[in-house]
């Protein structure tokens, strides 16, 4: 709450640039490039295969396949593109977590997360996994809960809507639910454009009809960041600043870019299988 009303004492103009169509375009053609390899990564995501191995194939599929660029940054400006392609969540890593050459395990769930540049515009999505198809029943709710509070997100995205109204509404689905909201700095949606971050964040808890007001040709992304402990996170000691639960529970996002439009807002990454707006 504290994020969306510091936010009102700046120039909206200067961190959520509005895109004119032709920009929405090349967004939506960075989005379509990266909800693609994320669904390319299905049949790799498996018992045995190392978190090093799967960002060894994210970045060949970005660079070799689609000749996009690697955009790996984060809310602060830190860019982390020569250290991985992707950032895992696996278990109680929240976000920005560490390839590495531990094998996979049936039961973890694990999402990545792809930030590309494609003809100076950026894409940026994640998406989450069951390893070996079944897990426990309660890491089964939180991911489902995750997808679910990242489309309550969305389906109140319009222009003339406040940042807080979002927020509140994807605070109250989530813990209505019995999980938490992740709570700390840097752990928000954003608004994006030519490049990660422009400025506007969007922490999802807050309050009603506060922080910024949403306008047509915005895009932001719609990411809600749940755990089924307490909500409190710590960043580990590495290089690129891991976020983990501090009581060691479950967590998980999914998360999609959004273009604010006339009529609502247009998903500029939807993957396979999935249809704008769904019922939540």
């Amino acid at each position: 709450m504290d994020v969306l009303i510091s936010q009102m004492k700046q120039d909206v103009n200067k961190i959520a640039h509005i895109k004119t169509p032709a920009e929405i375009a090349k967004m939506r053609e960075a989005g379509r490039i990266s909800a693609e390899i994320l669904d390319a990564l299905d049949e790799y995501v498996k018992p045995g295969v190392t978190t090093r191995q799967l960002d060894k194939i994210a970045n060949d599929l970005v660079v070799k396949t689609h000749h996009a660029e690697i955009d790996r940054a984060d809310l602060e400006g830190h860019v982390f593109s020569s250290e991985q392609a992707v950032f895992f969540s696996l278990n109680n890593v929240i976000a920005r977590g560490e390839c590495s050459d531990v094998p996979l395990k049936k039961g973890d769930i694990l999402g990545v997360d792809l930030s590309i540049r494609k003809d100076d515009y950026c894409g940026d999505t994640q998406k989450m996994w069951i390893v070996g198809g079944d897990t426990s029943s309660l890491a089964r709710r939180l991911l489902s809960v995750a997808y679910q509070a990242m489309w309550v997100g969305v389906n109140h995205v319009k222009a003339g809507v406040h940042l807080g109204t979002i927020a509140h509404a994807v605070q109250t689905y989530v813990e209505g639910e019995g999980f938490s909201m992740v709570k700390f700095p840097g752990l928000t949606g954003h608004t994006i454009g030519k490049v990660h971050c422009e400025g506007l964040f969007l922490p999802f808890y807050g309050e009603p009809n506060t922080g910024h007001i949403l306008q047509e040709g915005m895009v932001i992304t719609i990411e809600p960041f749940i755990c089924a402990g307490s909500g409190e996170a710590k960043l580990l000691p590495n290089i690129i600043r891991t976020a983990v639960t501090k009581d060691n529970s479950l967590a998980a996002y999914w998360e999609h870019v959004v273009a604010v439009t006339k009529t609502g807002c247009e998903i500029l990454d939807l993957r396979a299988g999935e249809s704008e707006h769904p019922v939540t």
